[in-house]
């Protein structure tokens, strides 16, 4: 079978095309942050305590992925090469530093979140740990190894070239690195916004301490006295005031105000190594302290914020339920003046034909049997001298016709007495009583005020009707043997009380009653009829008696309804 050799792809070639400009650019920014570190170097020309490269270098990684390392493997060989060193010392330099740019751009993507290691605490205290202290590790000891094995480090101690290089490694990746993820970031974590002015005041309170404390143009002798301690309110106060990408970048201006008036004070003479590793040292704490503190303000404003919004939902979901229980409090009310206002209309129409029929019974029925009296005496009458037998039958007949009228009189006054519309109240009310003591053999016992005024025509029936139905309720189911009946009239209200001494009410119908639920048909309408002239009914009852108690408004004068 014929082979086929294997041809570049065209689209790998196009995306290599591609990355040419971004490792010439990647590599020249490393080239020019290397010189500007290895101007400072003290105990060797390529071993410095200042090395941004560091953070430069794994800050690219992070953002643009592992591709991007022969970018910075050129820019660390041609800084070096053009420093000190052999062509292999640079080599085995700058693999040193790519190596440890890809070491700590691995540990922070695999054990602390990546490109968005700066959104928590615990985060930047990994990044700390892995990519600043234990990466770069890698580039000191692949760095000091290269200058050892090629013969670079004549009369220079191994111990303090490897310290420098790590301790500036360390810083370079501490400082620079969260100024490109941060300003690189798309979103930020949200922050209540500060006043300008306020923030400028903190920033500006920053850099003059800065120049206060490493500078000599205050104190001459500053650099003699552990001064450093005066900045550490300052940077608080910054990464309170600025959002993290903000304080970050402060904080690197702090390190090249407090770096450059170190030089400045030194008035060209050499500056010790110590001085700058420590300086360093300073300077990695500062950084770490201001994320730290910023981050921590970021994440509280930001629970702050979800509080708040969650406030704010839960407040609209309460404020829309409480519109709807409104409205359905509201539906139900006119369901219950509408309900109201029927059962006042059906209980009106109930006293409207009492009324029709106790007058169509005394008018109509009670003429005829009256009449039908009158007709049977006159037969008896006439019958009684030669046939005393029929005489006799139709005197029965006359009395059954005569006990028949009597009870359909009794029947048309309890329907509608008359005496409550010509004489009133009172007269209506002893009228009634003095019956039902006959009929039921309960005395009963009427209090009522003295010389009442008339009441409106309709109150009056209503109180009769009240007074009517709690009776026939004592005399159906109390057993009692007593019962009283207590009209009051105080100012501006009714008071009427039937109570009895009977075996009470059971628990279930007096809870039904006062939960609106399963009451007899006669308290229902009691409570009815007392509603609709703006009154409250309650009934209390126990094991020695029940007492219906009614208040209503005196001066309503018409039943109460939705027109």
């Amino acid at each position: 079978m014929p082979t086929h050799s294997p041809r570049p792809s065209l689209s790998g070639l196009a995306q290599a095309t591609r990355s040419l400009p971004l490792l010439a650019g990647l590599a020249v920014l490393y080239f020019f942050a290397g010189k500007v570190g290895l101007r400072l170097a003290i105990v060797h020309p390529s071993a410095t305590a200042v090395w941004p490269g560091t953070g430069i270098a794994l800050a690219a990684i992070l953002l643009l992925g592992p591709r991007v390392w022969p970018g910075i493997f050129l820019g660390a060989f041609a800084v070096n090469l053009t420093t000190a060193g052999s062509i292999l010392s640079s080599l085995g330099i700058a693999s040193g530093n790519t190596l440890e740019a890809l070491l700590g751009a691995y540990l922070v993507t695999r054990f602390a979140n990546g490109r968005k290691v700066f959104d928590r605490a615990e985060d930047i205290f990994k990044f700390a740990l892995l990519a600043c202290i234990l990466a770069t590790t890698l580039g000191a000891t692949f760095g000091t190894a290269s200058l050892v094995l090629t013969g670079f480090t004549h009369g220079v101690k191994q111990e303090p070239l490897w310290l420098t290089w790590w301790l500036g490694d360390m810083a370079g990746a501490i400082l620079v690195t969260p100024c490109f993820l941060l300003w690189s970031s798309q979103t930020e974590t949200p922050r209540r916004q500060r006043p300008l002015l306020l923030q400028t005041v903190a920033l500006g309170s920053l850099l003059l301490v800065g120049l206060m404390v490493f500078g000599d143009f205050l104190f001459p002798s500053g650099q003699d006295f552990p001064l450093k301690f005066a900045c550490t309110p300052f940077v608080v106060w910054v990464a309170f005031e600025l959002r993290p990408r903000a304080a970050a970048l402060a904080i690197l201006g702090f390190s090249a105000v407090a770096i450059g008036s170190v030089l400045r004070a030194a008035h060209g003479a050499a500056v010790p190594n110590e001085s700058l590793l420590v300086i360093q040292v300073f300077l990695g704490v500062v950084a770490m302290t201001s994320l730290l503190v910023s981050v921590a303000v970021s994440e509280r404003n930001q629970h702050e914020e979800t509080l708040q919004k969650a406030k704010n939902e839960l407040e609209e979901r309460v404020l829309e339920r409480t519109r709807e229980l409104e409205e359905r409090i509201a539906r139900q009310e006119r369901a219950e003046q509408a309900l109201r206002g029927l059962s006042g209309r059906l209980l009106q129409i109930q006293d409207q034909e009492r009324r029709r029929i106790a007058r169509e019974l005394h008018d109509s029925t009670g003429q005829s049997l009256a009449v039908l009296t009158m007709n049977l005496a006159k037969f008896s009458q006439e019958v009684e001298g030669f046939r005393p037998e029929l005489a006799r039958q139709v005197a029965e007949s006359r009395e059954i016709a005569q006990s028949v009228s009597d009870e359909l009189r009794t029947t048309s006054y309890l329907l509608h007495p008359p005496l409550l519309d010509e004489m009133g109240l009172q007269a209506g009310l002893r009228w009634y009583i003095e019956g039902f003591k006959e009929r039921s053999n309960i005395d009963v016992r009427l209090n009522l005020p003295e010389n009442p005024e008339r009441l409106p025509p309709d109150l009056e029936l209503m109180i009769f009707r009240v007074v009517q139905e709690g009776l026939t309720n004592i005399h159906r189911h109390s057993g009692s043997a007593t019962a009283a009946i207590c009209l009051g009239n105080s100012i501006g209200k009714l008071t009427l009380e039937i109570r009895d001494q009977g075996k009470g009410m059971p628990t279930d119908k007096l809870a039904g009653f006062a939960g609106l639920g399963t009451a007899g048909v006669g308290l229902r309408g009691m409570r009815e009829r007392i509603k609709g002239f703006g009154g409250e009914l309650e009934i209390s009852s126990d094991g020695k008696g029940t007492l219906v108690r009614a208040v209503i408004p005196f001066r309503a004068s018409a039943p109460v309804s939705d027109g």
